[in-house]
Protein backbone atom coordinates (compact mmCIF):
# COMPACT_ATOMS: atom_id res chain seq x y z
CA UNK A 1 0.00 0.00 0.00
CA UNK A 2 2.82 2.43 0.89
CA UNK A 3 4.53 1.75 -2.42
CA UNK A 4 1.35 2.45 -4.34
CA UNK A 5 0.76 5.73 -2.49
CA UNK A 6 4.38 6.71 -3.17
CA UNK A 7 3.95 6.27 -6.94
CA UNK A 8 0.58 8.05 -6.97
CA UNK A 9 2.18 11.05 -5.26
CA UNK A 10 5.22 10.89 -7.54
CA UNK A 11 3.02 10.89 -10.65
CA UNK A 12 0.95 13.81 -9.39
CA UNK A 13 4.11 15.85 -8.82
CA UNK A 14 5.41 14.88 -12.26
CA UNK A 15 2.13 15.82 -13.97
CA UNK A 16 1.96 19.15 -12.12
CA UNK A 17 5.47 20.10 -13.23
CA UNK A 18 4.99 18.94 -16.82
CA UNK A 19 1.76 20.90 -17.22
CA UNK A 20 3.79 24.10 -17.08
CA UNK A 21 5.49 23.24 -20.39
CA UNK A 22 4.05 24.05 -23.86
CA UNK A 23 1.64 21.62 -25.51
CA UNK A 24 2.66 19.92 -28.76
CA UNK A 25 -0.50 17.90 -29.33
CA UNK A 26 -2.81 15.70 -27.27
CA UNK A 27 -3.84 12.04 -27.20
CA UNK A 28 -7.32 11.30 -25.87
CA UNK A 29 -8.06 7.91 -24.29
CA UNK A 30 -11.63 6.59 -24.34
CA UNK A 31 -13.07 3.38 -22.94
CA UNK A 32 -16.83 2.94 -23.12
CA UNK A 33 -19.08 5.11 -25.29
CA UNK A 34 -22.52 4.74 -23.73
CA UNK A 35 -24.82 6.22 -21.11
CA UNK A 36 -22.94 4.98 -18.04
CA UNK A 37 -21.85 7.70 -15.64
CA UNK A 38 -18.44 6.69 -14.41
CA UNK A 39 -14.75 7.49 -14.76
CA UNK A 40 -14.32 5.38 -17.91
CA UNK A 41 -17.40 6.24 -19.95
CA UNK A 42 -18.57 9.09 -22.11
CA UNK A 43 -22.07 9.40 -23.49
CA UNK A 44 -22.61 8.93 -27.21
CA UNK A 45 -23.91 12.50 -27.45
CA UNK A 46 -20.89 13.97 -25.69
CA UNK A 47 -18.51 11.85 -27.76
CA UNK A 48 -19.97 13.14 -31.03
CA UNK A 49 -20.09 16.74 -29.79
CA UNK A 50 -16.45 16.58 -28.70
CA UNK A 51 -15.25 15.20 -32.01
CA UNK A 52 -17.33 17.70 -33.99
CA UNK A 53 -15.69 20.46 -31.95
CA UNK A 54 -12.22 18.97 -32.55
CA UNK A 55 -12.82 18.79 -36.30
CA UNK A 56 -13.82 22.47 -36.36
CA UNK A 57 -11.02 23.84 -34.18
CA UNK A 58 -8.20 21.29 -34.37
CA UNK A 59 -6.96 18.39 -36.51
CA UNK A 60 -7.42 14.70 -35.68
CA UNK A 61 -4.31 12.78 -36.77
CA UNK A 62 -2.36 9.55 -36.28
CA UNK A 63 0.48 9.31 -33.79
CA UNK A 64 3.25 9.64 -36.39
CA UNK A 65 1.81 12.97 -37.55
CA UNK A 66 1.45 14.23 -33.98
CA UNK A 67 5.08 13.41 -33.18
CA UNK A 68 6.41 14.83 -36.44
CA UNK A 69 4.43 18.08 -36.53
CA UNK A 70 4.43 18.91 -32.79
CA UNK A 71 1.36 21.08 -33.39
CA UNK A 72 -0.69 21.97 -30.27
CA UNK A 73 -3.84 21.72 -32.40
CA UNK A 74 -3.24 18.06 -33.31
CA UNK A 75 -5.25 15.40 -31.46
CA UNK A 76 -5.11 11.59 -31.53
CA UNK A 77 -8.16 9.45 -30.66
CA UNK A 78 -7.66 6.09 -28.92
CA UNK A 79 -9.82 3.42 -27.27
CA UNK A 80 -8.64 0.98 -24.60
CA UNK A 81 -9.70 -2.63 -23.94
CA UNK A 82 -11.97 -2.30 -26.36
CA UNK A 83 -15.65 -2.41 -25.44
CA UNK A 84 -18.47 -3.38 -27.78
CA UNK A 85 -20.04 0.03 -27.21
CA UNK A 86 -17.21 1.51 -29.30
CA UNK A 87 -18.43 -0.51 -32.28
CA UNK A 88 -22.08 0.25 -31.63
CA UNK A 89 -21.91 3.95 -30.73
CA UNK A 90 -18.57 5.42 -31.87
CA UNK A 91 -17.59 3.49 -34.99
CA UNK A 92 -20.49 4.67 -37.24
CA UNK A 93 -19.62 8.30 -36.50
CA UNK A 94 -15.86 7.75 -36.93
CA UNK A 95 -16.50 6.01 -40.25
CA UNK A 96 -18.86 8.72 -41.50
CA UNK A 97 -16.41 11.51 -40.68
CA UNK A 98 -13.28 9.68 -41.86
CA UNK A 99 -11.53 10.09 -38.50
CA UNK A 100 -8.40 8.03 -37.73
CA UNK A 101 -8.48 6.21 -34.38
CA UNK A 102 -6.57 3.57 -32.43
CA UNK A 103 -8.03 0.35 -31.00
CA UNK A 104 -5.85 -0.91 -28.15
CA UNK A 105 -7.05 -4.49 -27.89
CA UNK A 106 -6.29 -6.76 -24.94
CA UNK A 107 -6.04 -10.30 -26.31
CA UNK A 108 -7.80 -11.94 -23.35
CA UNK A 109 -10.84 -9.69 -23.84
CA UNK A 110 -11.19 -10.32 -27.57
CA UNK A 111 -14.47 -12.07 -28.45
CA UNK A 112 -15.65 -11.94 -24.82
CA UNK A 113 -19.05 -10.61 -23.74
CA UNK A 114 -19.28 -6.79 -23.93
CA UNK A 115 -15.98 -6.53 -25.83
CA UNK A 116 -15.15 -6.32 -29.52
CA UNK A 117 -15.52 -9.47 -31.58
CA UNK A 118 -13.12 -10.53 -34.32
CA UNK A 119 -15.58 -9.80 -37.11
CA UNK A 120 -16.30 -6.33 -35.70
CA UNK A 121 -12.61 -5.41 -35.73
CA UNK A 122 -12.18 -6.75 -39.26
CA UNK A 123 -15.09 -4.60 -40.40
CA UNK A 124 -13.66 -1.52 -38.67
CA UNK A 125 -10.22 -2.08 -40.21
CA UNK A 126 -11.76 -2.49 -43.66
CA UNK A 127 -14.38 0.26 -43.63
CA UNK A 128 -12.84 3.03 -41.52
CA UNK A 129 -9.49 4.53 -40.53
CA UNK A 130 -9.06 2.21 -37.56
CA UNK A 131 -5.51 1.40 -36.45
CA UNK A 132 -5.14 -1.81 -34.46
CA UNK A 133 -2.75 -1.83 -31.50
CA UNK A 134 -1.85 -3.99 -28.50
CA UNK A 135 -3.09 -3.48 -24.93
CA UNK A 136 -1.05 -6.39 -23.51
CA UNK A 137 -2.05 -10.04 -23.72
CA UNK A 138 -3.63 -9.87 -20.26
CA UNK A 139 -5.03 -6.80 -18.50
CA UNK A 140 -2.51 -6.84 -15.65
CA UNK A 141 -0.05 -4.62 -13.80
CA UNK A 142 3.22 -5.07 -15.66
CA UNK A 143 5.32 -3.93 -12.68
CA UNK A 144 4.83 -7.27 -10.94
CA UNK A 145 5.79 -9.43 -13.93
CA UNK A 146 9.24 -10.88 -14.47
CA UNK A 147 11.13 -9.32 -17.40
CA UNK A 148 11.12 -12.48 -19.49
CA UNK A 149 7.44 -13.11 -18.81
CA UNK A 150 6.52 -9.55 -19.79
CA UNK A 151 8.49 -9.62 -23.04
CA UNK A 152 7.00 -12.99 -23.97
CA UNK A 153 3.43 -11.76 -23.40
CA UNK A 154 3.99 -8.55 -25.36
CA UNK A 155 5.44 -10.47 -28.29
CA UNK A 156 2.60 -12.99 -28.09
CA UNK A 157 0.00 -10.21 -28.12
CA UNK A 158 1.63 -8.55 -31.13
CA UNK A 159 2.06 -11.77 -33.12
CA UNK A 160 -1.44 -13.12 -32.48
CA UNK A 161 -3.10 -9.82 -33.41
CA UNK A 162 -0.99 -9.59 -36.58
CA UNK A 163 -1.85 -13.16 -37.56
CA UNK A 164 -5.56 -12.81 -36.90
CA UNK A 165 -6.09 -9.42 -38.55
CA UNK A 166 -3.28 -9.37 -41.15
CA UNK A 167 -1.97 -5.95 -40.05
CA UNK A 168 1.28 -4.71 -38.57
CA UNK A 169 1.04 -3.90 -34.86
CA UNK A 170 3.34 -0.96 -34.11
CA UNK A 171 1.73 0.58 -31.02
CA UNK A 172 1.21 -0.54 -27.44
CA UNK A 173 -0.62 0.85 -24.39
CA UNK A 174 0.06 -0.41 -20.88
CA UNK A 175 -3.04 -1.48 -18.92
CA UNK A 176 -3.56 1.14 -16.20
CA UNK A 177 -0.47 2.92 -17.58
CA UNK A 178 0.57 4.75 -14.41
CA UNK A 179 3.95 4.98 -12.70
CA UNK A 180 2.71 2.39 -10.24
CA UNK A 181 1.41 0.05 -12.95
CA UNK A 182 4.63 -0.13 -14.95
CA UNK A 183 8.29 0.46 -14.18
CA UNK A 184 11.00 2.08 -16.28
CA UNK A 185 12.24 -1.42 -17.09
CA UNK A 186 8.75 -2.34 -18.31
CA UNK A 187 8.69 0.72 -20.58
CA UNK A 188 12.12 -0.12 -21.97
CA UNK A 189 11.00 -3.70 -22.68
CA UNK A 190 7.88 -2.51 -24.53
CA UNK A 191 9.92 0.07 -26.46
CA UNK A 192 12.09 -2.74 -27.80
CA UNK A 193 9.03 -4.43 -29.33
CA UNK A 194 6.74 -1.55 -30.38
CA UNK A 195 7.37 1.79 -32.12
CA UNK A 196 5.23 3.77 -29.67
CA UNK A 197 4.35 3.10 -26.03
CA UNK A 198 1.28 4.82 -24.57
CA UNK A 199 0.81 5.67 -20.89
CA UNK A 200 -2.01 7.25 -18.84
CA UNK A 201 -0.27 10.34 -17.51
CA UNK A 202 -2.88 13.08 -18.01
CA UNK A 203 -0.61 15.30 -20.08
CA UNK A 204 -0.26 16.66 -23.62
CA UNK A 205 2.51 15.36 -25.87
CA UNK A 206 5.89 17.10 -25.92
CA UNK A 207 8.99 16.42 -27.98
CA UNK A 208 10.91 15.28 -24.91
CA UNK A 209 8.45 12.38 -24.57
CA UNK A 210 9.83 10.84 -27.77
CA UNK A 211 7.94 7.60 -28.44
CA UNK A 212 6.54 7.38 -24.89
CA UNK A 213 3.09 8.90 -25.29
CA UNK A 214 1.00 10.35 -22.41
CA UNK A 215 -2.78 10.28 -22.75
CA UNK A 216 -5.74 12.12 -21.27
CA UNK A 217 -8.67 9.99 -20.07
CA UNK A 218 -11.91 11.23 -21.59
CA UNK A 219 -15.25 10.91 -19.81
CA UNK A 220 -18.26 13.17 -19.31
CA UNK A 221 -16.34 15.40 -16.91
CA UNK A 222 -13.18 15.86 -18.99
CA UNK A 223 -15.41 16.36 -22.05
CA UNK A 224 -16.80 19.49 -20.43
CA UNK A 225 -13.31 20.84 -19.76
CA UNK A 226 -12.28 20.32 -23.39
CA UNK A 227 -15.45 22.00 -24.69
CA UNK A 228 -14.82 25.25 -22.80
Amino acid sequence: MFKRLYYILLQRIYVFRQKQKPCQGKVFMFHEVNEKDDLYAISTEHFKELLENLMQKKKIVDIETLIEEKDPDNVVISFDDVYESVYLNAYPFLKEKGIPYYLFVCNEYLDQENYLKTDMIKEMLKDSKAILASHHYRHVLSRFMKDDELKEELKRSKEELEDRFDVEIKDFAFPFGSMYACSRENIEAASGIFDHVFMTYALPYREENGNIIPRINMNNETYRKEMR
